[in-house]
């Protein structure tokens, strides 16, 4: 009796999930860096179809309930976009820069970043996480810093910069000041053979378990660039209008399997 309500109940939460993994796809499509998800289903538990005819004869299985298996991210990188501000840096290639978590107090005497791309995650302080979001700003006390999470690292730590916007990176990621002395090198690393990440914010990533990941080699960086999203916006909304649909007629049948169910009540309880 209440096998239809599973199944259609399943369905529901199924494109529910789908309808919120989408919507935060192009809430970000402007987010510099932002890797798109996307929700997989899988079967919760496949069920023996049998013939009753004294043999007990089995014909075929069914799965009545999906369920969410995972909602993996997509890391593959989208094009550059020109800004000519020197904060920002993209990374041309493999790796993520590394941010350490910290309160950011942003200098407000320099040039402002787009306020939609501030990074919101609830980060903890002192943790170290992965982006790929190079729209940097420089805090108070002169440090390269990625807006709402913290300090951006270089091979010596927190980069400094005297709070000085006049600075140059090369293309290996070498940060040099005004006057042409060597600051520091930018920390950027990918993940090891076998080791995962872990998605903590809207362009933010950890290392799963006591992963650390290595150098990146196969990359270059630039300076006054960013990294777009890499969200198809035609694509989300044609998949989000399909997760719509698959979700209003889940909701009609299961509003028809309760009136199904309401009559046959209704006719037992007249015998």
């Amino acid at each position: 009796m209440y096998q239809g309500f599973y199944t259609i109940a399943s369905g529901i939460l199924m494109q529910e999930r789908s309808l919120n993994v989408l919507s935060n796809n192009l809430v970000n499509v402007n987010t510099p860096g932002y890797k798109a998800s996307r929700v997989i289903s899988t079967t919760f538990e496949e069920q023996l179809l049998r013939v009753e005819n004294g043999r007990d004869t089995i014909i075929g299985k069914a799965v009545p309930i999906t369920v969410v298996s995972e909602a993996p991210t997509r890391y593959d990188s989208d094009s550059l976009i020109q800004t000519e501000r020197p904060m920002d840096m993209a990374i041309n290639g493999e790796g993520f820069f590394r941010i350490q978590a910290a309160p950011v107090q942003v200098n407000q005497d320099a040039e402002a970043t787009d306020p939609d791309n501030i990074e919101t995650a609830l980060t903890e302080e002192g943790a170290v996480y992965l982006t790929r979001n190079g729209n940097f700003d420089i805090d108070n006390e002169g440090f390269l810093v990625l807006r709402g999470v913290g300090r951006v690292l270089g091979r010596r730590g927190e980069i400094d910069l005297g709070g000085s916007s006049s600075f140059v990176v090369n293309e290996n990621g070498e940060i040099y000041g005004e006057n042409g002395q060597y600051i520091d090198t930018l920390d950027i690393v990918v993940p090891d053979e076998g080791e995962q990440l872990e998605r903590v914010g809207n362009s933010l990533f950890q290392f799963a378990g006591e992963a650390t990941g290595r150098p990146a080699e196969n990359s270059t960086l630039v300076q006054n660039w960013l990294e777009n999203s890499n969200i198809d916006t035609n694509r989300e909304y044609t998949m989000m209008m399909e997760a719509q649909r698959a979700f209003q007629s889940c909701s009609t049948a299961l509003q028809i399997v309760d009136k199904i169910n309401q009559q046959a009540a209704a006719q037992i309880a007249a015998l």
